[in-house]
Protein backbone atom coordinates (compact mmCIF):
# COMPACT_ATOMS: atom_id res chain seq x y z
CA UNK A 1 0.00 0.00 0.00
CA UNK A 2 1.36 3.20 -0.73
CA UNK A 3 1.92 6.07 1.40
CA UNK A 4 0.17 9.46 0.75
CA UNK A 5 -0.93 12.53 2.25
CA UNK A 6 -4.99 12.10 2.82
CA UNK A 7 -7.03 14.96 4.00
CA UNK A 8 -9.99 12.30 5.16
CA UNK A 9 -7.68 9.64 7.05
CA UNK A 10 -8.35 10.23 11.10
CA UNK A 11 -5.12 8.10 11.49
CA UNK A 12 -2.44 10.45 9.66
CA UNK A 13 0.70 11.39 11.17
CA UNK A 14 1.47 14.37 12.33
CA UNK A 15 3.67 15.05 9.60
CA UNK A 16 0.64 14.64 7.17
CA UNK A 17 1.71 11.22 5.72
CA UNK A 18 -0.58 8.13 6.68
CA UNK A 19 -0.99 4.71 5.11
CA UNK A 20 -3.54 5.80 2.40
CA UNK A 21 -7.07 3.67 2.96
CA UNK A 22 -9.02 1.87 0.94
CA UNK A 23 -12.33 3.61 0.81
CA UNK A 24 -14.94 0.73 -0.64
CA UNK A 25 -16.33 2.08 -4.28
CA UNK A 26 -20.10 2.40 -4.05
CA UNK A 27 -22.22 -0.54 -5.49
CA UNK A 28 -24.48 -0.05 -7.93
CA UNK A 29 -27.47 -1.01 -5.63
CA UNK A 30 -26.27 1.56 -3.12
CA UNK A 31 -26.23 4.15 -6.04
CA UNK A 32 -29.81 2.92 -6.95
CA UNK A 33 -31.15 3.24 -3.14
CA UNK A 34 -28.90 7.11 -2.92
CA UNK A 35 -30.89 8.20 -5.84
CA UNK A 36 -34.22 6.84 -4.52
CA UNK A 37 -34.19 8.83 -1.81
CA UNK A 38 -33.25 11.74 -3.33
CA UNK A 39 -35.87 11.94 -5.78
CA UNK A 40 -38.60 10.59 -3.44
CA UNK A 41 -37.10 13.40 -1.18
CA UNK A 42 -37.41 16.32 -4.21
CA UNK A 43 -41.18 14.92 -4.82
CA UNK A 44 -42.12 15.06 -1.22
CA UNK A 45 -40.60 18.76 -0.68
CA UNK A 46 -42.12 19.89 -3.85
CA UNK A 47 -45.53 18.59 -2.75
CA UNK A 48 -45.45 19.83 0.74
CA UNK A 49 -44.84 23.64 -0.99
CA UNK A 50 -47.47 23.54 -3.32
CA UNK A 51 -50.28 21.86 -0.96
CA UNK A 52 -49.26 24.22 1.72
CA UNK A 53 -49.25 23.80 5.77
CA UNK A 54 -52.23 24.34 8.02
CA UNK A 55 -52.40 27.47 9.72
CA UNK A 56 -52.63 25.60 13.31
CA UNK A 57 -50.84 24.74 15.17
CA UNK A 58 -48.02 26.67 15.95
CA UNK A 59 -44.77 26.57 16.46
CA UNK A 60 -43.36 29.13 19.00
CA UNK A 61 -46.18 31.76 18.22
CA UNK A 62 -45.46 31.15 14.17
CA UNK A 63 -48.30 29.53 12.37
CA UNK A 64 -47.21 26.13 10.37
CA UNK A 65 -48.49 27.72 7.35
CA UNK A 66 -45.40 30.43 7.18
CA UNK A 67 -43.20 27.59 7.90
CA UNK A 68 -44.24 25.59 4.72
CA UNK A 69 -40.88 26.75 2.82
CA UNK A 70 -38.66 25.91 5.63
CA UNK A 71 -40.23 22.51 5.59
CA UNK A 72 -40.16 21.78 2.12
CA UNK A 73 -36.58 22.88 1.54
CA UNK A 74 -35.82 20.84 4.92
CA UNK A 75 -37.40 17.63 3.09
CA UNK A 76 -35.66 18.31 -0.31
CA UNK A 77 -32.12 18.90 1.38
CA UNK A 78 -32.20 16.30 4.03
CA UNK A 79 -32.58 14.22 0.86
CA UNK A 80 -29.79 15.10 -1.42
CA UNK A 81 -27.92 15.12 2.07
CA UNK A 82 -28.90 11.14 3.25
CA UNK A 83 -28.36 10.27 -0.15
CA UNK A 84 -24.58 11.69 -0.41
CA UNK A 85 -24.78 9.76 3.22
CA UNK A 86 -25.95 6.49 1.74
CA UNK A 87 -22.73 6.16 -0.86
CA UNK A 88 -20.21 7.87 1.25
CA UNK A 89 -17.48 6.20 3.41
CA UNK A 90 -18.86 5.76 7.15
CA UNK A 91 -16.70 8.31 9.54
CA UNK A 92 -18.27 8.67 13.10
CA UNK A 93 -17.83 11.04 15.32
CA UNK A 94 -15.48 11.23 18.35
CA UNK A 95 -15.48 13.21 21.04
CA UNK A 96 -13.13 15.96 20.07
CA UNK A 97 -15.27 16.29 16.90
CA UNK A 98 -17.76 17.19 19.04
CA UNK A 99 -15.93 19.77 21.28
CA UNK A 100 -13.94 21.67 18.56
CA UNK A 101 -17.98 21.50 16.12
CA UNK A 102 -19.16 22.92 19.55
CA UNK A 103 -16.44 25.77 20.15
CA UNK A 104 -16.75 26.96 16.02
CA UNK A 105 -20.28 26.98 16.74
CA UNK A 106 -20.52 29.13 20.11
CA UNK A 107 -17.89 31.55 18.20
CA UNK A 108 -20.42 31.74 15.32
CA UNK A 109 -23.32 32.43 17.53
CA UNK A 110 -20.96 35.13 19.61
CA UNK A 111 -20.39 36.73 15.71
CA UNK A 112 -23.85 36.51 14.71
CA UNK A 113 -24.85 38.63 18.21
CA UNK A 114 -22.62 41.71 17.20
CA UNK A 115 -23.25 41.26 13.29
CA UNK A 116 -27.46 41.17 14.46
CA UNK A 117 -26.75 44.39 16.62
CA UNK A 118 -24.93 45.99 13.74
CA UNK A 119 -26.60 44.89 10.77
CA UNK A 120 -29.54 47.56 10.22
CA UNK A 121 -26.07 49.99 10.39
CA UNK A 122 -24.22 48.03 7.92
CA UNK A 123 -26.43 47.82 5.04
CA UNK A 124 -27.11 51.43 4.89
CA UNK A 125 -24.91 51.99 2.07
CA UNK A 126 -27.26 49.37 -0.03
CA UNK A 127 -30.49 51.76 0.63
CA UNK A 128 -30.15 52.79 -3.45
CA UNK A 129 -29.97 48.72 -4.02
CA UNK A 130 -31.60 46.71 -2.10
CA UNK A 131 -31.05 43.52 -3.67
CA UNK A 132 -27.20 44.27 -3.23
CA UNK A 133 -27.54 43.96 0.90
CA UNK A 134 -27.32 40.17 0.25
CA UNK A 135 -23.82 40.76 -0.29
CA UNK A 136 -23.37 40.51 4.23
CA UNK A 137 -25.38 37.26 4.46
CA UNK A 138 -22.17 35.48 3.94
CA UNK A 139 -21.37 36.31 7.81
CA UNK A 140 -24.44 33.99 8.73
CA UNK A 141 -22.92 31.40 6.51
CA UNK A 142 -19.65 31.19 7.92
CA UNK A 143 -20.02 28.59 10.77
CA UNK A 144 -21.31 26.22 8.41
CA UNK A 145 -18.75 25.64 5.81
CA UNK A 146 -16.03 25.99 8.71
CA UNK A 147 -17.57 23.11 10.59
CA UNK A 148 -17.65 21.30 7.71
CA UNK A 149 -14.18 21.93 6.34
CA UNK A 150 -13.10 21.39 10.06
CA UNK A 151 -14.43 17.94 11.25
CA UNK A 152 -14.83 16.95 7.57
CA UNK A 153 -17.42 14.20 9.07
CA UNK A 154 -20.93 14.01 7.86
CA UNK A 155 -23.25 16.65 9.87
CA UNK A 156 -20.32 19.03 10.77
CA UNK A 157 -21.75 21.64 8.69
CA UNK A 158 -25.42 21.68 10.05
CA UNK A 159 -24.07 20.66 13.22
CA UNK A 160 -21.90 24.19 13.67
CA UNK A 161 -24.33 26.55 11.79
CA UNK A 162 -27.13 25.57 14.23
CA UNK A 163 -25.37 25.29 17.38
CA UNK A 164 -24.13 29.27 16.26
CA UNK A 165 -27.97 29.69 15.18
CA UNK A 166 -29.30 29.00 18.49
CA UNK A 167 -26.09 30.81 20.32
CA UNK A 168 -27.53 33.67 18.66
CA UNK A 169 -31.55 33.12 19.20
CA UNK A 170 -30.09 32.63 23.03
CA UNK A 171 -28.02 36.06 23.53
CA UNK A 172 -31.01 37.98 21.57
CA UNK A 173 -32.41 38.62 18.21
CA UNK A 174 -34.47 41.08 16.22
CA UNK A 175 -35.82 38.22 13.73
CA UNK A 176 -36.91 35.76 17.12
CA UNK A 177 -37.04 31.96 16.80
CA UNK A 178 -36.89 32.26 12.66
CA UNK A 179 -32.70 32.28 13.07
CA UNK A 180 -32.97 28.60 14.80
CA UNK A 181 -34.73 27.07 11.64
CA UNK A 182 -32.83 29.66 9.42
CA UNK A 183 -29.57 28.11 10.82
CA UNK A 184 -30.72 24.33 10.16
CA UNK A 185 -31.21 25.41 6.67
CA UNK A 186 -27.84 27.66 5.94
CA UNK A 187 -26.24 24.45 7.45
CA UNK A 188 -27.39 22.30 4.92
CA UNK A 189 -26.22 24.20 1.61
CA UNK A 190 -22.97 23.56 2.43
CA UNK A 191 -23.90 19.78 4.06
CA UNK A 192 -25.67 18.81 0.53
CA UNK A 193 -22.55 20.38 -1.30
CA UNK A 194 -19.94 17.77 1.05
CA UNK A 195 -22.74 14.98 0.93
CA UNK A 196 -22.66 14.96 -3.03
CA UNK A 197 -18.68 14.96 -3.13
CA UNK A 198 -19.01 11.93 -0.82
CA UNK A 199 -17.00 14.07 1.87
CA UNK A 200 -13.19 13.10 0.12
CA UNK A 201 -12.88 16.95 -0.92
CA UNK A 202 -12.15 19.91 1.05
CA UNK A 203 -10.08 22.09 -0.30
CA UNK A 204 -11.10 25.45 -1.79
CA UNK A 205 -13.21 24.51 -4.57
CA UNK A 206 -15.25 22.82 -2.70
CA UNK A 207 -15.03 25.64 0.48
CA UNK A 208 -16.27 27.59 -2.69
CA UNK A 209 -19.20 25.36 -3.11
CA UNK A 210 -20.45 24.61 -0.05
CA UNK A 211 -20.74 28.63 0.00
CA UNK A 212 -22.38 28.95 -2.85
CA UNK A 213 -24.76 26.26 -1.63
CA UNK A 214 -25.59 28.37 1.41
CA UNK A 215 -25.89 31.32 -0.17
CA UNK A 216 -28.90 29.82 -2.77
CA UNK A 217 -30.49 28.73 0.01
CA UNK A 218 -30.74 32.01 1.28
CA UNK A 219 -31.41 33.62 -1.69
CA UNK A 220 -34.49 31.31 -1.71
CA UNK A 221 -35.49 32.17 1.81
CA UNK A 222 -35.23 35.53 1.60
CA UNK A 223 -36.37 36.46 -1.26
CA UNK A 224 -39.65 34.50 -0.51
CA UNK A 225 -40.17 35.39 2.91
CA UNK A 226 -39.35 38.80 3.39
CA UNK A 227 -38.62 40.66 -0.20
CA UNK A 228 -41.72 38.82 -1.97
CA UNK A 229 -42.33 42.71 -3.19
CA UNK A 230 -39.11 42.34 -4.88
CA UNK A 231 -40.00 42.17 -9.17
CA UNK A 232 -38.44 39.16 -10.34
CA UNK A 233 -35.29 40.76 -11.47
CA UNK A 234 -34.44 42.12 -8.03
CA UNK A 235 -35.32 38.71 -6.89
CA UNK A 236 -32.73 36.90 -9.06
CA UNK A 237 -30.20 40.10 -7.98
CA UNK A 238 -30.69 39.47 -4.45
CA UNK A 239 -29.72 35.33 -5.01
CA UNK A 240 -26.89 36.15 -7.08
CA UNK A 241 -25.54 38.74 -5.05
CA UNK A 242 -26.24 36.06 -2.02
CA UNK A 243 -24.27 33.11 -3.28
CA UNK A 244 -21.13 35.45 -4.51
CA UNK A 245 -21.17 36.36 -0.96
CA UNK A 246 -21.58 32.64 0.09
CA UNK A 247 -18.58 31.99 -1.83
CA UNK A 248 -16.47 35.15 -0.89
CA UNK A 249 -17.18 35.33 2.90
CA UNK A 250 -18.27 31.85 3.72
CA UNK A 251 -16.32 29.93 1.33
CA UNK A 252 -13.06 31.62 0.91
CA UNK A 253 -13.31 32.44 4.23
CA UNK A 254 -13.38 29.50 6.29
CA UNK A 255 -10.97 27.81 4.09
CA UNK A 256 -8.31 30.96 5.11
CA UNK A 257 -9.36 30.32 8.36
CA UNK A 258 -8.90 26.34 8.48
CA UNK A 259 -5.54 27.36 6.89
CA UNK A 260 -4.72 29.37 9.97
CA UNK A 261 -6.03 27.37 12.46
CA UNK A 262 -4.30 24.42 11.43
CA UNK A 263 -0.98 26.79 10.87
CA UNK A 264 -1.03 27.35 14.97
CA UNK A 265 -1.67 23.26 15.73
CA UNK A 266 -5.06 24.59 17.32
CA UNK A 267 -6.39 21.30 14.39
CA UNK A 268 -3.90 19.09 15.52
CA UNK A 269 -6.03 15.98 16.65
CA UNK A 270 -8.29 16.42 12.95
CA UNK A 271 -7.08 15.51 9.90
CA UNK A 272 -7.57 19.51 8.55
CA UNK A 273 -4.86 20.01 10.93
CA UNK A 274 -2.41 17.32 10.19
CA UNK A 275 -3.10 17.10 6.57
CA UNK A 276 -2.76 19.44 3.30
CA UNK A 277 -6.32 19.69 1.79
CA UNK A 278 -6.92 17.80 -1.13
CA UNK A 279 -8.56 20.11 -4.22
Amino acid sequence: MSTTRNDTDPLASPTGSSTELTEPSPTTSGRTVAVAVAVLAAIVGVAVYVVGLPDSPTMFGTPLAELTLPVALVIGLGGLWTAGGLVAARRSWRVVDIVVASVLGVAGGLLFAVWNANYETIKLPFAGFPPAAALLVGVWLLPGVLGGLVIRKPGAAVYTELVAAVVSALIGSQWGFSVVWYGLLEGMGPEVVLAVLLYRRFGLPTAVLAGIGAGAVVGVLDTLLYYPEFSSAWKLAYGGFAMVSGAVIAGVGSWALTRALAATGALAPLASGRTAARV
